[in-house]
């Protein structure tokens, strides 16, 4: 391969040779990312359109497309997916076609999450894959990494990330740690995907190209996320499903039986339970502030209770399949709301694509979302028959889009509260634009934060006549229901802090679906003064 390589490399650094100056090509990419992302667009592996993105996410879907073209470029060869799709939530025949090569694997059995932002650890798993595929074994020149925050990856990670250490591609940060589960942007992957084909060049025998100036990594537009202490897993080649506690048969529930620990939360100092009546929930909790529509086409029972011991009661024929609070004023099973992944009892696996314990009971299942940081930040506790059956509808009428806003803005101020923030306004403007940006990402298929027409957050907002000193915008895609959105939020550093920006007091929230999947935009808006609780 090598002498094949050589020859092909080498005809195409006389192209590039011949190739503009970067001065004609137009990219937003910061100066420091500039010199990667011409080198990347002349070779081939990335677009024009690609290159308005540069401060984007870049999504593991994205990333799976670069990676071919990479492959490409290098070999000659044609890369084509031969085989159905191995995940239930992505067809993408880039992504099967790097699954078949042996480069990406699902955060878990049968899942891709390729809408998902790719992290550091992700990026060096596959880098190091894809330089195997071109037929380069670094496994020789594998150094152990000096990185203080790595001891919590799996030995599978660390091994990737020692190889690509050894050869020089990837650096870690200037306090000593590496950062492994910081979201990546477009130019950040292209950089280091850049030194990993100047790293094939020379192995080739190419002529190296001029080396660009190293990117500061620690940018004052972008704040470092604090070092999760959670492991994340690994991308894995063969998924192999999570064992699961052996379960009985569900037997009928016996009205006069107490109900089972494992189907009782208490909620700051009151009990609620799987199978209650609407009659027994009100007797312990009082009329709901709201009955709200849900994606199921089911009645949920809203108890706001100040936004701290916020939750909701999903009912479905007459009886209480499931139950969510995304505060951490809970106990569950002897388990403190406030506590971290370590903390969970009986926990079964820790779902990568949820960021989310899963614990399994005799007639129900439990989820307890994580932030970014690995702290218990909710508990959703369900049926295992509503598990089983439930299938959020295809299309929103209007009204239960509008439920569906106001609960998602509940979550939103649950969090600002704890936080201690102050609560945010709801504005009509802010939400005609919020609405309107997701129902043009649903009715134009793509998902980013400028328009189909180009126009960006901040063109939006003025154009609806709203005047602000500050604004921000936090968008989210999700197949199924309010709390998915959440747990999106929540795991995702960058969009957690958005919702929490304490210079902003005004929001609007506008949902719009497509196939069962839920688009959101939230839109912010600070006038320059501060509201106190």
């Amino acid at each position: 391969m090598k002498r094949f390589a050589a020859i092909l490399l080498a005809g195409i650094l006389c192209i590039a040779a011949a190739v503009p100056s970067f001065a004609a090509i137009q990219t937003n990419a910061g100066e420091w990312a500039k010199p990667s992302m011409e080198l990347a667009y002349n070779e081939g592996l990335l677009t024009d359109a690609e290159l308005q993105k540069a401060t984007s996410p870049m999504s593991r879907k994205d990333f799976c497309t670069v990676v071919m073209r990479f492959l490409h470029v290098v070999t000659g060869k044609d890369w084509k997916a031969t085989q159905a799709s191995p995940f239930t939530d992505c067809d993408d025949q880039d992504v099967i076609a790097a699954y078949e090569a042996g480069i990406i694997g699902g955060v878990e059995p049968g899942v891709f999450a390729p809408d998902r932002t790719l992290t550091r650890e992700q990026m060096a798993i596959m880098v190091a894959r894809v330089l195997k595929a071109c037929g380069i074994d670094l496994k020789e020149k594998a150094v152990k990494n000096p990185f203080t925050d790595t001891a919590v990856l799996y030995d599978s990670s660390n091994q990737y990330i020692d190889q690509l250490y050894g050869v020089g591609i990837l650096a870690g940060y200037a306090d000593g740690t590496y950062g492994p589960f910081k979201e990546m942007t477009v130019q950040e992957a292209v950089v280091s995907f850049v030194k990993a084909y100047r790293y094939t060049l020379e192995q080739a025998g190419g002529e190296e190209t001029p080396e660009e100036p190293e990117k500061s990594e620690t940018k004052p537009e972008e704040p470092k996320e604090e070092t999760p202490t959670v492991p994340k897993e690994p991308e894995v080649v063969t998924p192999v499903e999570p064992e699961k506690p052996e379960t009985k048969p569900e037997e009928p529930k016996q009205e006069d039986t107490v109900v089972a620990e494992t189907e009782t939360i208490t909620v700051g100092s009151k009990k609620i339970s799987l199978g209650w009546t609407e009659e027994e929930l009100k007797a312990v909790w009082g009329e709901p502030d709201r009955i709200d529509a849900s994606v199921y086409g089911l009645d949920r029972y809203i108890y706001i209770n100040g936004y701290v011991d916020y939750f909701f009661a999903t009912f479905q024929n007459g009886k209480v399949v499931e139950i969510f609070i995304p505060g951490t004023d809970f106990s569950y099973l002897g388990m403190d709301g406030k506590g971290t992944m370590a903390n969970i009892k009986n926990l079964a696996y820790v779902s990568s694509a949820e960021h989310s314990g899963v614990i399994y009971n005799e007639i129900s299942e439990a989820r307890v979302p994580l932030d970014y940081e690995g702290n218990i930040c909710g508990l959703l506790l369900q049926t295992k028959t509503f598990v089983q059956e439930k299938d959020p509808v295809s299309t929103l009428q209007y009204s239960v889009k509008e439920d569906i806003e106001a609960q998602l803005l509940d979550l939103i101020q649950v969090r600002r509260v704890e936080k201690g923030l102050p609560l945010l306004v709801w504005d009509k403007k802010l939400w005609d634009v919020a609405r309107a940006h997701s129902e043009d990402m649903t009715a134009n298929n793509y998902f980013d934060y400028n328009s189909s027409d180009g126009a960006t957050p901040f063109g939006r907002i003025m154009e609806r006549g709203k005047t602000f000193l500050t604004a921000s915008e936090v968008i989210a895609r999700q197949r199924g229901d309010v709390v998915n959105i959440y747990q999106e939020w929540m795991r995702s550093a960058a969009k957690h802090n958005g919702l929490m920006d304490q210079t902003m007091q005004e929001v609007g929230i506008g949902v719009s679906s497509k196939t069962k999947i839920l688009y959101v935009t939230v839109d912010f808006c600070g006038q320059g003064t501060q509201t106190k609780k």
